[in-house]
């Protein structure tokens, strides 16, 4: 719920607690005398001093005399001018050389600010708000410039939304619970759509501010973790929208990942060990491969099948442990499905069966199709999608595996990289990367629409399943995770993956009631590897709220 504005203006701290010590408002004067002198572009003359602070003249002089006693301010001799001391020199030392999180991050934003030519910014949480410690500005005129030691609220700064991913419900409810104000047109305001959102940050490791407390402003935002995962900072870079698109934001998001991990890693010896990051995921394969991807579960042999698709190869096909590799194909497979016979497959111009005594069969598609996605049909039938050499249109049909001819039911405005049929066939869902679009495809009247609209940020729709209510879950590669939708195509769960691209999701177990993820290694470099390196293996996820689909498509005889 939005409330009216409660946090001091232009991002001030909150008044400090009524009530003192003996002494402390001696203490705050010097400190103010200090921060004025400080602040000064020159030397402040004792009379300036007197004026802007308001101390009594003789108080003011034995200040001044006890700073400069202690090297913390010098006088200069000509014009009897104050500024600091050089005492100050040597405690700078030994905060930027000791190991702590401000001198350990200063190296990272420094590179972000050069990399991007924009601000970078360290901040900690602080009670409800965040707190920035250090800023690095940018090489722009006009670029952002938040002051150091303001208190920001946390559900509309990427620092906050960063930090919040790695809290507790708990937590989350704890900081929400004064209400969430809105700054601007774009500020989340409702508690559910921001832990959304939540989901989505944990799940590809960053945060956005898109205009969401100073319009015309957007922020990229990481947290700083210690061993357990639990958040210790934050780090961003901001900058107006015209220069910080949403393409750029996009692409900076894994870079200040990056960054924040290396801070994490930095910080590590000097923090406590702890639990490890994804209790729930179990790796199934013990080598990764290059592309895993169309998993299923052979209910006959009571194990999970998957291919690669660059090898290509077929896994698990007779049981666990057992691999065909489909040299003769020559080219990468884009999809597979059960078949009563063993496993039905396609590459970019062939369909292929590979039956479980090991016999391979072979068919040619129509001249100039080019394949991308397969799908088992509730009626044993084989439905195709693919593309025309010289178009970016989908076309989506059933095929005849006879002839190799497509009859083409529908057209979608780019390539279709998954898809996957209702129990009773009456629909399909299609997922089109290009468009961050899942289509909904009427079998009656041959109608299409847009299900889902899925922003960029929360990665492409790499592939689809159903569980048994018939919600849509969908592996998104660059997201980090696999989501639920709601019958209105709005994100209703997200479960984080180790692993930046997941290619392909099924229900499996005796219930089914268990959640397989396949993932790609190809294209990753070394670092992303270092970070995910789990990537190209098969996972088991453990989740009590999965539904359990009540069955499983497979072909009818074909080829």
């Amino acid at each position: 719920m939005a409330t009216e504005r409660d946090t001091p203006t232009d991002w001030e701290d909150e008044d400090a607690p009524k009530g003192s010590v003996k002494g402390a408002a001696l203490i705050g004067k010097a400190t103010e005398v200090l921060t004025r002198i400080g602040n000064s572009p020159g030397k402040v003359s004792f009379a300036e001093l007197s004026s802007a602070t308001g101390i009594a003249r003789a108080t003011l002089y034995r200040i001044l005399s006890a700073l400069t006693s202690r090297g913390l301010i010098r006088v200069d001799p000509v014009t009897q001018n104050y500024t600091l001391g050089f005492q100050f020199l040597e405690l700078a030392q030994n905060v930027w050389s000791s190991a702590d999180l401000a001198s350990v991050a200063s190296a990272e934003l420094r590179r972000l600010r050069d990399m991007t030519g924009e601000t970078a910014y360290l901040a900690v949480q602080e009670k409800r708000h965040v707190l920035a410690l250090g800023r690095f500005e940018g090489a722009h005129s006009r670029r952002s410039n938040a002051r150091l030691g303001a208190l920001k609220p946390m559900h509309c700064t990427s620092q906050g939304k960063a930090i919040l991913a790695g809290l507790s419900e708990a937590q989350v409810d704890a900081i929400l619970s004064d209400g969430m104000e809105k700054f601007t047109p774009h500020t989340i305001v409702d508690p559910v759509a921001l832990k959304t959102q939540l989901q989505i940050i944990r799940a590809r490791g960053y945060a956005t501010d898109d205009e969401e407390i100073v319009e015309g402003t957007r922020c990229v935002g990481a947290a700083v973790t210690d061993r357990s995962g639990r958040p210790i900072a934050a780090i961003s870079v901001a900058g107006p929208v015209y220069r910080m698109t949403v393409e750029r934001a996009e692409q900076l998001g894994r870079e200040i990942a990056a960054a924040a991990r290396r801070i994490s890693d930095q910080l590590a010896p000097y923090l406590f060990e702890a639990r490890a990051r994804h209790p729930d995921i179990h790796q199934v394969t013990e080598t990764a491969g290059f592309v895993t991807g169309s998993p299923f579960w052979n209910a006959d042999r009571a194990g999970l099948c998957w291919v690669d698709n660059l090898a290509p190869s077929v896994h698990g096909l007779r049981g666990p442990g057992d691999v065909f590799a489909l040299d003769a194909l020559g080219e990468s497979l884009v999809g597979a499905a059960p078949h009563e016979q063993g496993i039905v497959f396609a590459s970019t111009t062939r369909i292929g069966l590979l039956s479980l005594e090991g016999e391979l069969t072979l068919r040619t598609v129509e001249e100039g199709m080019q394949l991308s996605s397969l799908l088992a049909m509730p009626d044993g039938g084989l439905w195709v999608a693919g593309t025309r050499p010289g178009s970016d249109v989908g076309v989506v049909g059933p095929m005849d595996t006879n002839t190799g001819q497509i009859q083409i039911a529908f057209e979608l405005p780019d390539t279709v990289a998954a898809m996957v049929a209702t129990r009773d066939g009456s629909a399909i869902y299609a997922s089109v990367p290009a468009r961050g679009a899942i289509y909904h495809l009427s079998m009656q009247d041959r109608r299409k629409r847009i299900f889902a609209d899925l922003p960029k940020v929360a990665g492409s729709p790499a592939a689809l399943a159903l569980d048994g209510n018939e919600r849509v879950w969908v592996a998104m590669t660059e997201g980090w995770s696999v989501i639920r939708l709601n019958e209105d195509g709005d994100f209703d769960r997200t479960i984080a993956v180790p692993v930046p691209a997941p290619t392909g999701i099924c229900f499996g177990g005796e219930n089914y009631d268990r959640i397989f993820v396949t993932s790609a290694r190809l294209g990753l470099n070394r670092e992303a590897l270092m970070h995910a390196p789990l990537s190209g293996h098969v996972l088991e996820l453990e989740d009590d709220q999965l539904s359990t689909p009540s069955s499983v498509t497979t072909l009818a005889p074909i080829l």
